[in-house]
C-alpha cells in the first residue's frame, strides 16, 4: 500500500513541501522521536521494522540536549543510591 497520494493529503493543507515532506522523511522523524520518548533501541527497531539494530541507529538523530539529559539522568540515580557517607567508608577501607 502506497503512503504517498495520503501523506500528500496530509502536507498540502498543511503548506509543506511535498518533496521535503516524504514516508522515508516522516519514518526518520517518527524513530527520533520514539528514541527522546524514552523508547529503548531494541523496542524501537521493531516498531520501525528494520531488520537489525545497527540500520535503526542509521535513522535515529539524537540531539545534545537529549544525551545531556541521558547522563543527567544517571547522575540522579547514582546520587539517589551512593550518599557521600559510602564515599567516604569506600575511601577509609582501601
Amino acid at each position: 500500500m502506497s503512503m504517498a497520494k495520503p501523506l500528500l493529503r496530509a502536507v498540502e493543507p498543511a503548506k509543506l513541501n511535498p518533496r521535503k515532506v516524504t514516508p522515508h522523511v516522516m519514518r526518520h522523524t517518527a524513530i527520533t522521536n520514539l528514541v527522546k520518548a524514552g523508547v529503548d533501541l531494541p523496542t524501537t527497531q521493531k516498531i520501525s521494522g528494520y531488520k537489525t539494530l545497527a540500520m535503526a541507529m542509521r535513522y535515529v538523530d539524537v540531539h545534545w540536549t537529549h544525551i545531556d539529559d541521558a547522563i543527567a539522568a544517571i547522575d540522579t540515580a547514582l546520587s539517589d543510591t551512593i550518599t557521600p557517607e559510602l564515599y567516604t567508608q569506600a575511601g577509609k577501607a582501601a
